[in-house]
């Protein structure tokens, strides 16, 4: 635990601790102690300060905060260290810039409000302040290029599973990155690497989750859902980011052995909306039609067309037969 991670944990319990107790029990001067209560109730914490009796947590802030997150990850990867952000053009800028001053494998960055967030096709993904999550996770060599489209699909397999523990839905998959529920957009992924013609150098991984946002009124409403809407109930960002990192954290490690991946593609064939409906497909050489049959083992879309032939399709804009394209 860092020194704040320690304040908080002597400050929370019903009664007050001195500042000469906590200085005595971390070996910081008083002075120091004081600094880091400030910085923690600058981050929205609400601490009481007593002259005669010291120091007590109230209530804690609805924020993605490392001191927040940190302790409650059991990971042997993912969050090594975690980069919190209030606002940001895009998190995945942001991992890229901290990547090339060689921040360790696991780093995670995180923002409350993302402006210039990245979706697939070059498509925007904003995120609200305080409402949904941004998050980008930075990993380095370990995979092979070729199967990289499929960790693509496991992450939207890891994060549907995070989901489904944490609000106890059921999101189905979109290939080849979306987050469905109830028919609509729920969130997305985005995965970018760099690569020689043999190895992945990096992977930024990046997961946008649609948590306490409305669209109720808005342009998205027929396109897009959050997690409270279809509860109907205030969900956690916190123990969703905590559950998400916990599985980014079994991926990785699962997508770095012998076949790890498998178990991903099976889970994304069960979650998979697309599966035996009819859909266009729109690729670089033009658009296709035909009955979603699935995805190989390289994560490829695996498309049955009139005449008995099936394409495999590496990339491409999906559109169900009869809707509109969606996000």
């Amino acid at each position: 635990m860092n020194i704040e991670e320690k304040i908080l944990s002597e400050i929370s319990g019903k009664h007050y601790r001195s500042g000469e107790e906590i200085s005595g029990e971390l070996d910081i001067t008083r002075s120091a102690v004081w600094k880091h209560i400030v910085k923690l109730r600058n981050n929205g914490y609400e601490i009481e300060a007593s002259p005669r009796h010291g120091y007590r947590l109230v209530s804690r802030p609805d924020k993605l905060l490392s001191v927040e997150i940190a302790p409650r990850l059991r990971t042997r990867v993912v969050g090594r260290r975690i980069v919190h952000l209030e606002e940001t053009g895009s998190t995945a800028d942001e991992a890229r810039v901290l990547m090339e001053r060689g921040t360790p494998e696991g780093t995670v960055v995180i923002a409350e409000s993302q402006k210039a967030g990245r979706g697939r096709m070059g498509r925007g993904w904003s995120t609200p302040g305080g409402k949904a999550i941004a998050m980008s996770v930075i990993f380095y060599s370990g995979i092979v290029p070729t199967r990289v489209p499929l960790f693509s699909l496991a992450t939207a397999v890891a994060a549907a599973q995070a989901i489904a523990v944490t609000a106890d839905v059921r999101p189905g998959l979109k290939w080849p990155n979306d987050i469905y529920l109830e028919g609509s957009k729920l969130g997305g992924v985005l995965v970018e690497m760099g690569a020689e013609l043999d190895r992945v150098r990096w992977i930024i991984d990046s997961i946008g989750i649609n948590v306490n946002n409305s669209f109720r009124g808005t342009e998205l409403e027929a396109s897009a859902v959050s997690l409270a809407e279809v509860t109907g109930t205030r969900v956690s960002r916190k123990d969703l980011a905590v559950a998400l990192l916990g599985e980014l954290d079994r991926l990785w490690l699962a997508a770095r052995s012998s076949g790890g991946l498998d178990y991903y593609r099976e889970e994304f064939l069960r979650l998979d909306i697309l599966q035996g409906k009819k859909i266009r497909v729109e690729t670089p050489e033009g658009t296709v039609g035909g009955s979603a049959a699935g995805i190989d083992g390289e994560g490829r879309l695996l498309l049955e067309r009139p005449g008995g032939e099936t394409l495999s399709l590496f990339s491409g804009e999906v559109t169900i037969a009869g809707n509109r394209p969606a996000g």
